[in-house]
């Protein structure tokens, strides 16, 4: 180390004052924790955080092993084993039976610090803060953060703490709500599915998509499509001869059946009107074998027919079945439950070849007979018959698939 002139400076000698320039109160206010005594143990002099915890403190010459008892090291009460371990650091635990009524409940408190023996008084002075790491400790203790001096590291830790404690319980609600919010959005995401199942129960996949994003669905045209009506024979007469809720469960029955049907052989469902049930083929995707679809679905309609009873005489329900095929405009029309609808004077004759049909019989026009007549269908004639607003017309019976069985047609395994 060099001096201003120069010169090295070859050790160090402290320099003290004559007196100590500090009054008793202020150290025991700046130095809250801090105890001295002498070789018997007994305290000369104590700061005022200690002595408001440790009320007894307050009567010097007290024992201080009536009040403490050391914890670190591991070494007897006295001025000599202290001496020996005057570099480590005393952990002291204060005495439960010594401490105030108000203590009872509470942890006792801890205190860690360092020993400086003090030659020319004999004493030793015991420099130490609370053991303690976080708020809850200190609250577990009633104490303040102002019970421990501004310049001590105590301080800091406990704040660091409880700004780590917080930041991890923050981060454990993040987690938490991430957690609520993926299984908010895994439910969302099958409400979601099921809702755009239901929609595309009722409405074509791109017309549902094309209304879900506001877009105005235009109509369209279909150059050729086959169209099929069925009803129930007799339902008027049933109606008349049974409950209602047995009419629902006959029609439900059926429906059922004939729902699985239109997915075994895709085709359209259009609609529903009490036991009359229509589909399509070509529409609203167009195919070059809409009309085989159909026949097909026709046919496992007249078997799935067999396994419904007629609630009135107990044996299997009867349908007639209408086919025809031509052209139809499609759209949807409506804002309140849409629907999606055929127009056309196809869909007129398909309903006059149900209406003038003959029970368990699927009727075919003309026009659904040439589509059929080379695709390995039985067809008979029936011939020539009076329809009604159409005048004459030529008309045939679909038989069966000459290429499927029954359970090809039903669509089981």
């Amino acid at each position: 180390i060099y001096l201003t002139t120069g010169k090295l400076l070859r050790g160090f000698d402290p320099v003290y004052p004559k007196s100590l320039w500090i009054d008793t109160k202020t150290f025991c206010n700046g130095l809250p924790f801090h105890m001295v005594f002498d070789k018997e143990l007994k305290v000369k002099q104590a700061g005022v955080s200690i002595q408001k915890i440790v009320p007894g403190l307050q009567t010097m010459g007290i024992c201080l092993d009536q009040y403490f008892r050391i914890v670190h090291p591991e070494v007897p009460f006295t001025i000599s084993s202290i001496q020996k371990f005057i570099n480590s650091q005393f952990v002291f635990q204060t005495r439960r039976e010594m401490m105030p009524e108000s203590w009872k409940e509470r942890p006792m408190l801890e205190l860690r610090g360092q020993m400086m023996w003090m030659e020319s008084l004999q004493c030793m002075l015991y420099l130490c803060s609370p053991l303690l790491r976080t708020l809850h400790e200190l609250e577990e203790r009633q104490m303040h953060i102002a019970d421990i001096a501004p310049h001590d590291v105590t301080r800091d830790l406990i704040l660091l703490n409880q700004q780590r404690l917080a930041e991890m319980e923050l981060s454990n609600q993040l987690e938490r709500k991430k957690e609520e919010l993926r299984i908010l959005s895994k439910h969302l995401e099958e409400e979601k599915k099921k809702t755009e199942a239901l929609l595309y129960a009722m409405l074509p996949q791109h017309v549902a998509n094309q209304l879900k994003e506001g877009k105005r669905v235009e109509a369209g045209e279909f150059k050729e499509c086959t169209i099929l009506f069925s009803d129930v024979v007799t339902f008027t007469n049933i109606c008349a001869q049974c409950e209602p809720i047995q009419i629902v469960l006959m029609l439900n029955s059926m429906y059922l059946r004939f729902d699985r049907l239109t997915t075994v052989h895709d085709v359209y469902k259009v609609e529903t009107i009490g036991d009359a049930y229509m589909v399509v083929g070509g529409v609203p995707v167009p195919v070059p074998t809409h009309a085989e679809r159909v026949a097909n679905f026709a046919l496992g309609m007249i078997m799935a027919a067999k396994g419904v009873q007629n609630p009135v005489s107990g044996n299997p329900i009867q349908i007639r079945v209408g086919i025809h095929t031509g052209p139809v405009l499609a759209g949807v029309v409506g804002e309140k439950m849409p629907r999606y609808c055929l127009f056309g004077d196809t869909v007129n004759i398909a309903s006059r070849m149900e209406s003038h049909g003959v029970p368990s019989k699927i009727h075919l026009s003309s026009s659904a007979y040439q589509c059929l007549k080379y695709k390995n269908f039985e067809i008979t004639e029936r011939g020539e018959i009076e329809v009604k607003g159409k005048g004459k017309m030529h008309t045939y019976f679909l038989i069966r698939n000459k290429s499927a069985t029954e359970n090809e047609i039903m669509g089981r395994p």
